[in-house]
This record gives C-alpha cells, sequence and structure tokens, in this order.
C-alpha cells in the first residue's frame, strides 16, 4: 500500500473524538506504475500456463472498468496488433496454479452426550478431516513496444487454506476458489498500473479547545451549518478566523472547504499552516497528503492527454 493510499484509509476514519459533520470530497491517487499508467494503448499478450488465458480474460476484465473520467484508462488490444495499430505496451507472462487435499486430524466442537436434536453435553472431539489448499501465482510484466523496455515486472501469489469435518458445510468448489483468487490479482494488477477515484467522507473539526463561550458558540453553529448550507458554513469559517487568527480547527475547516470546492492548491496550502499549528494532528496529515496525491494524479492525467493530442496532430 501507497502511503498516499494508506493516508486515505485513515482519512476515511479519521478516528478522533472532536470531529463532527461531514462533507464529501474526491480523493484521487497517481498509478503505483507511472511508466504504464502514461501509455495510452495496452494490449493483453499472452498468459502461459493452464489458467493462463483465464487470467489475462480477468485482467481485460479489470482494466476494462471506468477510470475517473468514465472512461477505462487504456485502449486495450486482444494482442499486440489489431487493425495494423500498435499497442504501446504489451502485458504477458505466466499463471501457475496447485490444489492439494490432505486428511487431517482436527477438533470440533460436538455432541457427546446425547442426540444432537437433544444435546446434554458437547466437548471437542477428533476428527477425521480434510485440508485443501489452493495456490495460484502470476508473474507478470509490460513490455513497451518503443523500446523493448521492461515497465513494470510483478509476482502476484495468493493462497487459500480450507478444512472441513464430519457435520461441517462443503467447501465452494475447486474451480469456483481458483477463479476467485485469478479475479483478485487481476484486481491487484489494475490498482498497480491505472490511477484512481474515490467519493470519501471527511469530517470537519469541532476542537474548541482555547476558544472563548461566545467563540466556541459561534465556532458550534458554523459546524451545524456545515449540513444545510455549506457555503455560508464556510465563509462563517473564515470569518471566525479573522476574529480569532490561528486556531487549528479553524484552519483545518477552512482547508475542507477549499478542498469540498476543488480549490486544491489554496486547500494544500491552508491544511500546510494547519499543520504548523497543529504538528500532532493526524487528520490534517493525512488531508496534506490525499489532496497532494490527488493533485499528482491530475497533473499525470493532464500530461498524458497532452501527450496523446501531441502525437495525434503528428
Amino acid at each position: 500500500m501507497t502511503a498516499a493510499l494508506g493516508a486515505l484509509g485513515l482519512a476515511i476514519g479519521l478516528g478522533q473524538s472532536a470531529l463532527a459533520e461531514s462533507v464529501g470530497v474526491v480523493a484521487e491517487m497517481p498509478a503505483g506504475n507511472r511508466a504504464v499508467a502514461m501509455l495510452d494503448s495496452l494490449a493483453i499478450g499472452p498468459v502461459g500456463g493452464q489458467d493462463g488465458m483465464q487470467l489475462a480474460m480477468a485482467i481485460e476484465r479489470a482494466l476494462s472498468r471506468p477510470g475517473p473520467d468514465g472512461r477505462p484508462h487504456f485502449d486495450l488490444l486482444a494482442g499486440r496488433r489489431r487493425g495494423g495499430a500498435e499497442a504501446d505496451g504489451v502485458i504477458e507472462g505466466v499463471m501457475t496454479s496447485d490444489v492439494q487435499e490432505n486428511r487431517v486430524k482436527l477438533q470440533r466442537n460436538r455432541c457427546i452426550e446425547g442426540t444432537d436434536k437433544d444435546c446434554k453435553k458437547r466437548g471437542n472431539v477428533e476428527l477425521d478431516c480434510r485440508r485443501r489448499v489452493v495456490s495460484v501465482r502470476a508473474d507478470l510484466r509490460v513490455v513497451g513496444n518503443a523500446d523493448g523496455r521492461i515497465l513494470y515486472s510483478a509476482q502476484h501469489p495468493l493462497v487459500e487454506e480450507v478444512s472441513w469435518c464430519p457435520g461441517d458445510s462443503s467447501p465452494v468448489g475447486v474451480e469456483e476458489r481458483v477463479a476467485a483468487l485469478i479475479a483478485t490479482i487481476a484486481g491487484d494488477v489494475s490498482d498497480d498500473v491505472t490511477p484512481r477515484a474515490l467519493q470519501i467522507s471527511v469530517r470537519f473539526r469541532e476542537g474548541r479547545k482555547g476558544m472563548d463561550k461566545a467563540m466556541g458558540e459561534r465556532f458550534k453553529q458554523a459546524i451545524r451549518l456545515t449540513q444545510r448550507d455549506l457555503p455560508a458554513a464556510c465563509a462563517e469559517f473564515d470569518a471566525i478566523d479573522v476574529a480569532m487568527p490561528g486556531h487549528a480547527s479553524i484552519v483545518f475547516n477552512q482547508a475542507l472547504c477549499a478542498e469540498s470546492r476543488d480549490a486544491l492548491e489554496e486547500a494544500r496550502a491552508t491544511y500546510i499552516a494547519a499543520n504548523i499549528l497543529d504538528p500532532r494532528g493526524g487528520d490534517i496529515r493525512d488531508a496534506l497528503a490525499r489532496v497532494e496525491a490527488t493533485m499528482a494524479a491530475r497533473a499525470d492525467a493532464d500530461e498524458r492527454a497532452a501527450a496523446r493530442a501531441g502525437a495525434r496532430g503528428g
């Protein structure tokens, strides 16, 4: 998990008792592998192994999902060429899977006196059971067609173990579990090479420490106003900051107001100011990381769009 993604996870929870009403913001994250993400088109090349075709199709489905702009991130091709057009990169590799099933002795809580319908006593008993271990492993890479450079190389191993005994429900079939693991790998690959955007809810700060009674009440009413009239509440935070400058909760809320209206440069500068006032504020650091990640993702998108426009113009 990237630092920005970790910060986003914290931002969703925040976990501070002195927080109240919230506002929705869009958090964008650049792709973990920028070299692949900046490509215009990507071909799903051969993936070897018994389940290789299944993985290739799963990756194709994962990469076909709409991105932040509502469209798939890549122009996807089924191979290195289609209709005479060559893809900018090719994803290829090999997929292996293994299933082992063995007898094992396990303890289960069972009726040891009476019947299941009229049990007088229960306890742990040792039973003859079975254990199944499903292992899948994908070794994948993306090769740039322009110069043959390896742009992405990763191993994706997954292992799932399940045990069952007489009286237990039967586990899901092997084919279904292999398919589920392959879908997980495909999702991980998509996360590695494409940007993402999430609509999240971020809470305003409510901490009033250091405010007198009248200012604290005014601030409290501004917090409540965020759910009825956000622009008016944000204007009130600005007015409170004039009357009482340098309070971390007020400055944080001003930054969150800027972020909510997509004024990211202003939000970033104001979160930095809030962080100076409260260096221990984890919610401030998370918010700053979130805004900077969004700015980086948009900068990549603008650069990629400009390169595409230039290529078409040429």
